[in-house]
């Protein structure tokens, strides 16, 4: 099936986060803090929704669409990316999230998503034309079809052509650093991160583009 890979639109935001929650919905980045299904959907979508409706213009998002719906998201931070402020998540909405989940859950597991993205931080202040990306999501009903190496080769390319010279980001699925590293990004950090007694792996990755 064809698909369309395009910037998003801002009427797109709830769209796209509903996709990207289905996406980590398995992953153990969210399963370890959130291990009820129901919860753990709400939790992810409510975070990703707001996420997404604070940075709309601070970040670019890029989407992949089939038959006009959203099957791919991803959002990328340019090198010269400012974080929105408290007060900005707040008017998004950013309190309805603890309506969702365990606040002390909730609190926990975004204070490991800020530690987990420091290596990439800090890697982009070593120079210029360094984008980030915070998040990279494929729906699951079309992971496996060739859809998300597509996606890659959009958005590599749509950072060159905006200016960015490098890409980095990282990830916590030994799945997903194999599908990365063929596909050229090379590991520069890794580190475990562990809660609940379970440990999982984080690799940081770069790619000059």
């Amino acid at each position: 099936m064809n698909t369309v890979f395009t910037p998003m639109q801002r009427s797109e935001i709830r769209e796209a986060a509903q996709v990207a929650a289905r996406a980590f919905h398995s992953y153990e980045y969210f399963t370890n803090w959130f291990p009820d299904p129901d919860e753990r959907l709400r939790v992810t979508f409510a975070i990703l929704w707001r996420e997404f409706k604070t940075n709309f213009r601070a970040s670019r998002y890029l989407v992949g669409k089939q038959d006009g719906k959203i099957v791919c998201v991803a959002q990328l931070n340019p090198s010269a990316y400012k974080k929105p402020s408290d007060l900005r998540y707040i008017l998004n909405g950013w309190l309805k999230v603890y309506r969702e989940g365990d606040r002390a859950t909730i609190d926990s597991w975004l204070k490991m998503d800020a530690d987990a993205g420091i290596p990439c931080h800090e890697y982009q202040k070593t120079g210029p034309g360094i984008w980030y990306a915070s998040s990279l999501t494929v729906e699951p009903s079309v992971q496996g079809t060739g859809v998300g190496s597509r996606f890659i080769a959009f958005w590599e390319e749509y950072i060159r052509e905006n200016g960015g010279r490098e890409l980095v980001f990282f990830t916590n699925s030994e799945k997903n650093i194999a599908f990365y590293q063929k596909r050229g990004f090379e590991v520069f950090d890794y580190r475990t991160i562990e809660y609940g007694g379970a440990t999982m792996g984080s690799w940081s990755v770069k790619k000059v583009l």
